[in-house]
């Protein structure tokens, strides 16, 4: 069914790529040929050990010093996204014809991650009051205009409403990229996928441009939320985290 409604009568351009492509002779113990695929799986084993290794180190130091659970929780969620995604991408290297179930995982853990840094920052801003509610520091709040394309229209942080809706501009993501992999891999397996393509008869595109307009949004909620809160966030250097997270999402 699903061939009828994307592919047709069309080919992918990637499929007899992906025929020819034989990755059952790369542990051939007879063949002593170090291509370039081989070299570079050697070279992503080696900058995932260091990952590795510099995750954990820095995963053990805040379990030593666990002294502000609500904080160091989000911070260590996002530690394990580099470390899983060099795990990941170790794997692709090497079975590289079913890179698109692997890539479930990252997506999986991405939004997860996305979705504590966000936690992360309102955790940021309810420190700044005694009684440890963001509601609280946004109280005082005048109104400001959006950023970048929506700067025409104005937003009240006092409002109830208003963190309600930067939370679900963001957490959307870890509902959608999850469910565009889920779809993905169906599509793969449905013989209509084409990844890499964009040709409007596979499903690639489709959901290429659902997943890129939900990350869009959660990184314009995230924006949003620090154009905010930027003077309560100053001496934590949220502009540098977000920066970081935002190379890893893209």
């Amino acid at each position: 069914m699903l061939g009828h409604i994307f592919s047709g009568n069309h080919t992918c351009p990637t499929d007899k790529q992906q025929l020819d492509a034989d990755q059952s002779a790369f542990w051939n113990p007879w063949n002593e040929d170090w291509d370039a695929h081989k070299v570079g799986w050697v070279v992503c084993g080696v900058c995932g050990i260091i990952t590795i290794l510099f995750t954990m180190f820095n995963v053990i130091q805040h379990a030593h010093n666990y002294r502000v659970p609500g904080e160091q929780r989000q911070i260590l969620r996002i530690l394990y996204l580099p470390m899983i995604y060099a795990l990941l991408s170790f794997f692709s290297y090497r079975f590289f014809s079913s890179y698109t179930y692997f890539s479930l995982g990252e997506a999986v853990y991405e939004a997860f991650a996305l979705g504590a840094f966000l936690l992360l920052l309102v955790h940021y801003v309810a420190a700044t009051t005694a009684d440890m509610k963001v509601e609280e520091a946004l109280a005082n709040k005048p109104k400001m205009r959006m950023p970048f394309p929506l700067s025409g229209h104005e937003v009240t942080p006092s409002k109830p409403s208003f963190l309600y809706k930067v939370k679900w501009a963001v957490l959307q993501y870890a509902i959608v990229n999850p469910l565009t992999a889920i779809a993905t891999v169906i599509t793969q397996e449905a013989g209509v996928l084409c990844e890499g393509s964009w040709d409007f008869h596979f499903a690639s595109v489709y959901l290429r441009i659902i997943d890129l307009l939900s990350m869009l949004c959660a990184l314009y909620g995230l924006i949003l939320f620090y154009k905010i809160t930027k003077d309560l966030l100053a001496h934590r250097r949220p502009l540098v985290k977000f920066v970081a997270v935002k190379i890893v999402v893209l």
